[in-house]
């Protein structure tokens, strides 16, 4: 039985039927897999990719895991319309099964890795279901048992989101902002789409830059090179001005807003 299989035999267990699932390239090739599933009126269609937990690759320290994302297809995760794209892994040793967000890893590259904390892995196996923070990058966990569980953490994930980014470089006009920010050192960037929110933090994730809430209308990824170093990952956020920040505690309204710095 392959990951997949096993991802969808959770689902039925909790009463949910397969109604669709097709491979986009055919052939052997399950990533990704559309899948529609239905109970009742109740209904979900993902585009599924699905991988194998394995242990860290080498170069890294410790003893956590990994999804390494490898896939036949070029460029980014892929996205459909009226679809959630969502990444599974498979400890079958513990009988976990792990859940990403694929837009928030879209851009990660053909061959990167999803790491997973060993610590996220044997609180699952222990106690049915975990979440691993933070939350604009969370995983899920869960035994076989609780595909129940695993499909509520996919639907939370539709909610509008909310977000503190570091600017690489803004510009604001009346009612209207174009914000840049490197896609992973300012690693909230790459949770939000366009409708979520978005407010402007200072390096450190400590101060506001602007006391506007803005929601974001459009978004364009870049790759840029520059000479001597590897290829990095920017975003453009369009924005509208959509409302205020009144609270005079900066600090505590952006803890959980923003977790790293740029470098």
């Amino acid at each position: 039985m392959g990951v997949l299989d096993t991802v969808l035999a959770s689902f039925e267990k909790a009463k949910w039927q397969i109604v669709a699932r097709e491979s986009i390239f055919g052939g052997n090739s399950v990533n990704p897999t559309r899948v529609d599933l239905a109970r009742g009126k109740q209904r979900f269609a993902l585009l599924a990719y699905a991988w194998k937990v394995t242990g860290e690759g080498r170069g890294r320290s410790g003893n956590n895991y990994r999804i390494q994302t490898t896939r036949s297809h070029e460029g980014d995760l892929l996205m459909e319309s009226g679809r959630q794209t969502v990444g599974f892994g498979l400890d079958a040793d513990r009988e976990v099964i792990v859940a990403f967000d694929g837009w928030t890893k879209r851009a990660t590259g053909r061959s990167s890795s999803v790491h997973i904390e060993r610590a996220t892995l044997d609180a699952a196996a222990t106690d049915g279901y975990v979440e691993q923070e933070p939350r604009w990058d969370s995983r899920a966990a869960v035994t076989y048992g609780h595909g129940e569980e695993l499909l509520a953490w996919i639907s939370n994930q539709s909610a509008t989101r909310m977000a503190a980014v570091q600017p690489l470089h803004c510009q604001i006009s009346e009612d209207r902002a174009k914000v840049i920010a490197d896609l992973w050192n300012s690693a909230p960037a790459a949770w939000l789409r366009r409708g979520d929110r978005l407010v402007l933090a200072n390096r450190e994730g400590s101060a506001l830059l602007d006391r506007a809430v803005w929601q974001v209308l459009d978004i364009e990824v870049r790759t840029v090179t520059k000479e001597g170093r590897n290829p990095r990952r920017t975003v453009t956020f369009t924005c509208r001005r959509y409302g205020r920040v009144t609270t005079d505690h900066e600090a505590t309204f952006l803890a959980g807003l923003t977790k790293r710095a740029t470098t």
